[in-house]
């Protein structure tokens, strides 16, 4: 058994390793019904909405190869053959708290060998975190097992947690420029921080929201997508508002920036949604954030938890 990085010809498996935890594929008819499917008569649309990329081999061979080609690492552990655990990390450089780190953004594990693999992903991924220094990892507050694991393969503790909020879209009263900006180059959060959306890291947010993959599936497509350079007073951003799956006029909010959240920015963020036709928007900021956010804000019952480790 060994660790090594994965490669195209590691597609299939991988795919197999994912889609064997799914227990009932199922589709919505023309009627809005929920029918069950075997797993070849669904579409890769169909497929994508059991979990994303890995849920097909066309798509997860999209996503990997734009990992292999320089915007993450992705890991497999293999014995004789047979791929029995995957993980995938990004490296960010961004504020304070976090600086220099190595995410772990997604691992799955096959169970039969689960401690082995999880031995020998986490070795190699701490070893890989000794260049930044520190490796990060994501997790939700309920998941007493998942921050187990990570305390005792990884030693991690609790740096942050953040919440996700939704709140209304309105006219703001604020100064700001914006323009569309759809150029995906990561180079240009280097040293940035996440100030609203993140729930893993700024750059394995990066490359899931702002770099488009999925041009030849038209379902996702449909989704309306706004990526945006803005000025507000002075604080930069790229804001990026992607609308919700089966709410059209509510839309998730994802934003890097060389600063974290100011009131500035928040006004323009909410003007700019609702100029473009959305009556909510979603996202996540941390605990030292949401002190920012209006008392018209709701706030989701549970937390997702970022935690780090030194190496």
């Amino acid at each position: 058994m060994r660790v090594r990085q994965a490669t195209l010809d590691d597609t299939r498996q991988i795919v197999a390793l994912f889609i064997s935890r799914i227990p009932v594929w199922q589709r919505f008819t023309a009627d809005g019904e929920v029918e069950d499917l075997p797993y070849d008569e669904l579409t890769i649309y169909d497929r994508w909405l059991h979990g994303g990329a890995w849920m097909t081999l066309e798509t997860g061979a999209i996503w990997l190869s734009h990992i292999l080609s320089g915007s993450g690492f992705a890991y497999v552990v293999e014995d004789q053959g047979e791929i029995l655990a995957y993980a995938e990390a990004f490296a960010n450089r961004e504020l304070t708290p976090m600086n220099t780190h190595l995410h772990l953004a997604q691992m799955l594990v096959d169970e039969s060998c689960a401690d082995d693999a999880h031995h020998l992903l986490a070795e190699s991924m701490l070893n890989d975190a000794r260049g930044p220094g520190r490796l990060s990892v994501a997790y939700p507050d309920y998941d007493k097992a998942l921050a187990t694991y990570y305390r005792a393969f990884f030693g991690a503790s609790e740096s942050f947690r953040l919440t996700r909020y939704s709140l209304p879209a309105q006219v703001g009263q604020s100064f700001y420029k914006s323009q569309d900006y759809d150029k995906s180059d990561a180079s240009v959060i280097d040293g940035w921080a996440m100030a609203v959306g993140r729930w893993t890291s700024p750059r394995a947010m990066w490359e899931s929201e702002w770099a488009e993959h999925w041009r030849g599936i038209p379902q996702i497509l449909e989704r309306s997508k706004h990526r945006q350079y803005v000025n507000a007073s002075g604080h930069e951003a790229l804001v990026c508002f992607h609308q919700q799956q089966y709410v059209s006029r509510h839309a998730d909010v994802y934003c890097w920036s060389p600063r974290h959240l100011s009131t500035q920015l928040l006004v323009a963020i909410r003007d700019m949604g609702h100029r473009l036709g959305y009556r909510a928007l979603t996202f996540a900021v941390p605990d030292f954030s949401a002190k920012l956010l209006p008392e018209d804000s709701a706030a989701e019952p549970h937390q997702q938890v970022i935690a780090t480790v030194s190496v």
